[in-house]
């Protein structure tokens, strides 16, 4: 059975419960459970420096699965050197929410423009959200 590490989303206001359970079936799923998890810290989040040193030093893991590609998007930029780096430690990664997976860098390529469409819509909802925010206080 292979393991997996799970980083849940620190941003998301959705409960770790439930991220944890969504995580947990997409684990199952792809023949595997979840053995370690962890999160990003919230004041980090764009960056993620935390995940590749964490996913380094776990012995015996066979991927990672994010909550969300969410997660790959806090930045300026989809975070796609970390998905290369993770991917040349020959470890899988999978994004629970969106029921996708990635084992080598040939399929991320062959699905970059969906990445980053994604991400490009992800940006903009959330400059709506904020000016909506703004225009609340104003």
């Amino acid at each position: 059975m292979k393991q997996f590490y799970s980083c849940i989303d620190a941003l998301l206001p959705a409960p770790q419960p439930e991220q944890h359970e969504v995580s947990k079936k997409k684990a199952t799923k792809e023949g595997g459970q979840i053995v370690f998890y962890g999160a990003e810290e919230y004041r980090v989040v764009d960056r993620q420096p935390f995940i590749l040193p964490k996913l380094k030093r776990t012995p015996g893991i066979d991927g990672v699965v994010f909550f969300s590609i969410d997660q790959f998007c806090y930045g300026d930029t989809f975070n796609l050197k970390l998905l290369e780096e993770i991917l040349a430690l020959g470890l899988s990664v999978h994004f629970a929410r969106e029921d996708i997976s990635f084992t080598n860098f040939g399929e991320v390529a062959a699905n970059f423009i969906t990445l980053s469409a994604y991400f490009h819509a992800f940006k903009r909802s959330r400059r709506v959200s904020a000016a909506e925010i703004l225009s609340v206080l104003a």
